[in-house]
């Protein structure tokens, strides 16, 4: 019964996404094409793995450096830069393989200088990383002529990775890598005490600066499998003036709410759990053709901040149904 209900639980904010979206689109008449509802449609499971898929391994990204007390800015332009390189590089070969292996060691480089910089100007992790994403972003304009990469995604044989049911082979490598870091090896066990109290951690022999370029290596993997993913199905264009920053931000929701929801489970979970039921709600939007602009913006705003709100108020909420509770089994 534990595992049922903290199973019930996970599942929870989706099927609840599902319903209300399900509600929503079956009452407006621009869900209807030819008399068909076009939100049950063939699309919605594809739609949903796509940018599922995407969004965790963007998400696991941020995640791993942030639950190592890290924000990195920069994350967003690496895989930029990651993009249009491997995208630049496969195509030409005509090898998605290649383009993905090429994605990861891209990623390991300039997420090991990221790091590097951080150990060694000792400045705070935000300026460093934004210094970092404005370095990056000028190298999209010097790399392949500044053209970005347009045709890897429009082409079916480079654009394997994003899609179904390739797409899922990054996306589980990224969950594996992050896994193997945060549970099984030195790093991620030690990366969780200097979070906690980075003085303390390195009281008691805690190299922090091996553990930090060490994070940054399993970090620029799901990097090179989130590159991958992206540029597999986006137009991958050279950005400036910290542009970037939005890629990065756009997925960064998830992870805050696969931290909440992953207290029924773990946060890996969450965060995959949380993506499938923002996935839904955005397919939702795009049957309501409130998919793009400034109306997604709104709604999306609105409804992190009543998440947010009621993940702030759910102690009290427990407190109240605890008392009734207890006052029911008197009164009995």
């Amino acid at each position: 019964m534990k595992y049922v209900k903290k199973t019930i639980l996970t599942l929870l904010f989706p099927v609840l996404m599902f319903l209300v979206m399900l509600a929503i689109t079956a009452s407006d008449s621009r869900c209807y094409v030819d008399g068909n509802f076009i939100f049950l449609g063939e699309d919605l499971v594809r739609y949903i793995i796509m940018n599922s898929c995407m969004t965790i391994c963007v998400a696991l990204a941020i995640w791993l450096q942030l639950k190592n007390g890290r924000f990195d800015f920069s994350g967003g332009a690496s895989m930029l830069l990651a993009a249009i390189i491997a995208g630049n590089i496969g195509y030409n070969a005509g090898s998605p393989l290649l383009a993905m292996i090429v994605a990861v060691g891209v990623g390991i480089v300039l997420s090991c200088v990221t790091g590097g910089v951080y150990v060694l100007g000792r400045m705070p992790i935000i300026i460093t990383t934004i210094g970092m994403t404005l370095l990056y972003e000028s190298l999209t304009y010097l790399v392949f002529g500044g053209k970005g990469m347009i045709a890897f995604y429009l082409s079916a044989e480079t654009s394997m990775f994003g899609r179904v049911p390739w797409v899922f082979v990054p996306t589980l490598i990224a969950i594996i890598v992050f896994l193997v870091f945060d549970h099984l090896t030195a790093a991620g066990r030690k990366g969780k005490i200097l979070a906690n109290n980075q003085s303390a951690g390195v009281n008691i022999g805690i190299n922090e600066k091996k553990n930090v370029l060490v994070s940054y290596v399993f970090t620029g993997i799901i990097i090179g499998m989130a590159a991958t993913v992206y540029v597999s199905q986006n137009s991958t264009v050279p950005q400036s003036g910290l542009s970037t920053s939005g890629i990065l931000f756009s997925y960064i929701v998830p992870v805050f709410m696969g931290m909440f929801i992953g207290q029924a489970s773990n946060d890996v979970i969450g965060i995959c759990v949380s993506a499938v039921g923002l996935s839904i709600m955005n397919y939702g939007l795009n049957c309501l053709n409130l998919g793009a602009g400034g109306w997604q913006q709104i709604i999306m705003g609105a409804f992190v901040l009543g998440f947010y709100a009621f993940e702030a108020k759910l102690p009290a909420f427990m407190q109240i149904f605890e008392k009734m509770r207890k006052r029911t089994r008197a009164a009995t």
